[in-house]
């Protein structure tokens, strides 16, 4: 059972925590959303939409802002009960620093349990669910704004004209196709008919195009110009290029587990670098273990005698985070010049200090 100590001190800390975690969640994700709602509304996605595909957001930044939002919760609450004298009665009472750290380190593991669960299950989970909806709204694209004798270029790179469109979908007659994919070799396909074929299930668009010719040239050598025959051509259109990959956590940081390790076997046998992958896998352990290791920097910089503790302890708890995350990307970046091995270079004590060169 939690004792009256180990209650009051909790309730001081949980509130800046909150406050901080918000503010903190809001401004890293705040660019992102701003420009993954830009090309949504202006394709005419619903707000439920993108309001839902904004959410999926959070996750990805809650796996970085949990500890420095517990960082600085401890030392703001701390250093309350430091400038309000708190503390010294405290002292006056016999209680020493290592009883209030007990409060302090269940806060620890409580967070690291939230953070390992948003790092393992919640950001892959989250960037599923973006896929998928990003992938929704280009059906709806697909099967209601190809209209005959309108381009459609909601595909970068790649302008679709076509004659005709029977009502309710179906075979387009004479369709026009211009793929710039490759700026030096631009691509023209005509076809007497194509269609649009949606797999829901692998969320992949392909476009059918039957009886028609494909012109190649290339930008500086224009005699260089020819033209090939087809009965039927399938090309493939990724619909995750529709919308920018945006959030604060990218590639190998929106993968599980799972996926990292086949992705690193697979980087193994095309004989390139594996440390990214190596290095996000330790991290999804190693940045919920830093809120350990905050928790105890915290409970030791936010008890203090002095009566500015609480604007200290804030400005502090900034500079510990600055230095924390400092260090990060620099082991990162250690790892990758075989400094230090990956596995090193994410371990939280590894962050406080400069990896030896």
């Amino acid at each position: 059972m939690l004792s009256v100590i180990d209650r009051y001190t909790i309730r001081a800390v949980i509130p800046p925590f909150v406050m901080a975690l918000l503010v903190f969640t809001f401004m890293l994700t705040l660019p992102f959303i701003i420009e993954l709602a830009e090309p949504l509304i202006s394709k005419g996605a619903p707000a439920s939409t993108v309001l839902h595909l904004m959410l999926t957001l959070v996750p990805q930044a809650l796996a970085v802002t949990i500890p420095m939002a517990l960082l600085v919760g401890i030392l703001v609450g701390l250093g309350r009960l430091s400038s309000d004298r708190e503390w010294v009665a405290l002292q006056a009472c016999g209680v020493g620093i290592s009883r209030i750290i007990r409060p302090v380190l269940l806060l620890g593991i409580a967070a690291t349990a939230a953070n390992l669960y948003v790092y393992i299950w919640a950001v892959p989970d989250a960037n599923q669910t973006a896929r998928e909806i990003r992938y929704n709204v280009v059906a709806q694209l697909v099967e209601g704004e190809v209209k005959p004798r309108v381009f459609f270029d909601h595909f970068p790179n790649r302008v679709l004209l076509v004659r005709d469109v029977p009502p309710g979908g179906g075979v387009w007659r004479d369709v026009f196709l211009a793929d710039s994919t490759d700026p030096h070799n631009p691509v023209v396909y005509l076809a007497d008919r194509g269609h649009m074929v949606l797999d829901r299930a692998r969320r992949t668009v392909e476009l059918v195009l039957e009886d028609g010719t494909q012109h190649t040239s290339k930008a500086g050598a224009p005699q260089d110009y020819s033209v090939a025959r087809f009965r039927q051509l399938v090309l493939s259109l990724d619909p995750e290029t529709v919308f920018p990959r945006s959030g604060p956590a990218r590639g190998d940081r929106e993968m599980s587990i799972a996926e990292l390790r086949a992705h690193i076997v697979t980087l193994e046998g095309q004989g390139i670098s594996t440390h990214n992958a190596v290095m996000e896998i330790q991290k999804k352990f190693s940045i919920p273990a830093a809120c350990l290791v905050f928790a105890v920097l915290g409970a030791v910089f936010g008890l203090t005698n002095r009566r500015d503790a609480k604007f200290a302890s804030f400005v502090k708890g900034i500079g510990v985070i600055y230095v924390y995350y400092f260090f990060l990307m620099n082991a990162q970046s250690a790892a990758k010049g075989a400094w230090v091995p990956p596995w090193l270079a994410t371990m939280p004590w590894q962050m406080l200090r400069p990896s030896p060169v």
